[in-house]
């Protein structure tokens, strides 16, 4: 479950990225992007 929310959510950020040309808002969509990849690579491959 949590790998699928946070795949969803990544397409939602990467999606919201690619249409605003907000500095501030993609400069957040960044910062989320980067916490959730980080987060995931120092998992392990373990599950949850």
């Amino acid at each position: 479950m949590d790998k699928f929310l946070r795949d969803e959510n990544l397409k939602l950020y990467r999606r919201l990225l690619s249409e605003t040309t907000d500095e501030d808002r993609r400069r957040v969509l960044k910062q989320l992007i980067a916490q959730l990849t980080q987060h995931h690579s120092h998992q392990g491959h373990g599950g949850s």
